[in-house]
């Protein structure tokens, strides 16, 4: 039977402050931090906190005195509990993310190869500071798990940087999803970016259109770079060169699930008042597609006629007011399906898979390229 949940803030609270108490972190007859402390520590309210140390206490694990504090009785777990952690996997994604229809397709075919597996599996979802989260998850993970998927979203090269040095010191077999980190030899899997990049340069070539832009942001990602050398490739092999004042590569992005158009359309004024005489543009995800027709609409040109428009992933984006988007659609669903089988290879010690896998999507054609 799979076993399929999604923690909350004082679920996570209560499993760091258990796994410190049965790893003597905190010994018997040691007071742990105070209320205030542990708020501080964990970045969450004190009814969080006292919601975990009532959890603890009904474990028998610790005992609260007044005026004295907390005080750890016990450091052995009921013998049900490890019966209940065999054969867990994990999934880990950012936090609000249910609400990006890439990420959820892509938890939904890890769930459900995993089902077809009879594995438990156990979703996480990361806070806002999500580097801080997966790390606090991951230790959590070494208890509780065989092994973990990741889907990062990391917002800088700095956050990549730490991100990375999470990984190295995590005893936890890792599959990431949509990032390759070079020279980590952390098994991922991720769409043909360049294949994508190349195919929807492609169309919009094969329309006759010989003035064609690239707007994306999220630029120093190896994803969003691979998308871009595939416009170029095929530019290339049409023999055009782009114009520079055609290119926007963005390095900011700030993702926010309830408003996901609020930055890219803000980008997409600047990069349209700067890029003239362009009759088409591929944008690097539907976000930023959505975002520049919304702009193109501000400044009078219509898509597709004045502006042929495409975008990549082909989520569930609403489109009201707006052509129906082309764009590459990324199989997501078999992206979680794939890494669940490579974390399920490295459990057991099969033959270890490739650093990099990679799964194609195809075009879907809709009205905003099509005159």
């Amino acid at each position: 039977m799979v076993f399929s949940t999604t923690l909350s803030k004082p679920d996570l609270v209560y499993k760091e402050m258990e796994n410190r108490i049965l790893s003597q972190k905190w010994p018997i007859n040691s007071l742990i931090p105070s209320e205030m402390e542990l708020c501080q520590e964990f970045d969450c309210g004190r009814s969080t906190v006292g919601k975990a140390i009532d959890r603890l206490v009904h474990e028998g694990l610790v005992e609260r005195r007044r005026r004295s504090g907390t005080r750890v009785i016990k450091n052995s777990a009921p013998s049900t509990a490890s019966a209940a952690r065999l054969n867990a996997y994990a999934f880990i994604y950012p936090g609000e993310s249910e609400k990006h229809d890439g990420i959820w397709r892509t938890v939904k075919g890890f769930q459900s190869t995993a089902r077809s597996q009879q594995r438990r599996v156990i979703t996480l979802s990361a806070e806002s500071d999500y580097e801080k989260e997966a790390e606090s998850l991951l230790r959590l993970l070494e208890l509780d798990v065989q092994g973990a998927v990741i889907y990062p979203l990391i917002a800088s090269p700095d956050e990549q940087i730490r991100f990375c040095k999470m990984l190295l010191e995590s005893k936890t077999p890792i599959v990431l999803v949509d990032l390759i980190l070079s020279g980590m030899h952390c098994p991922s899997v991720v769409v043909d970016n360049f294949h994508a990049g190349y195919t929807m340069t492609r169309h919009l070539l094969d329309q006759g259109l010989t003035r064609i832009g690239f707007f994306a942001n999220h630029a120093f990602a190896t994803s969003v770079l691979d998308r871009y050398n595939g416009y170029l490739w095929a530019l290339e092999e049409a023999g055009l060169a782009t114009t520079e004042a055609w290119v926007m590569l963005e390095a900011d992005c700030h993702s926010d699930y309830a408003q996901p158009l609020r930055e890219p359309t803000t980008q997409a004024r600047a990069y349209l008042q700067r890029a003239a005489g362009m009759e088409g543009v591929v944008c690097s995800q539907d976000f930023m597609a959505h975002g520049l027709m919304g702009a193109a609409a501000e400044m009078g040109l219509s898509v597709p006629s004045d502006l042929k428009v495409t975008g990549i992933d082909d989520l569930a984006v609403p489109s009201v007011g707006r052509p129906g988007l082309t764009t590459y659609h990324v199989p997501f669903e078999q992206m979680g399906a794939k890494a669940f089988e490579i974390l399920d290879a490295l459990v057991n010690n099969q033959a270890r898979p490739s650093v990099q896998t990679r799964v194609r999507g195809e075009i879907v054609i809709r009205e905003s390229s099509v005159a």
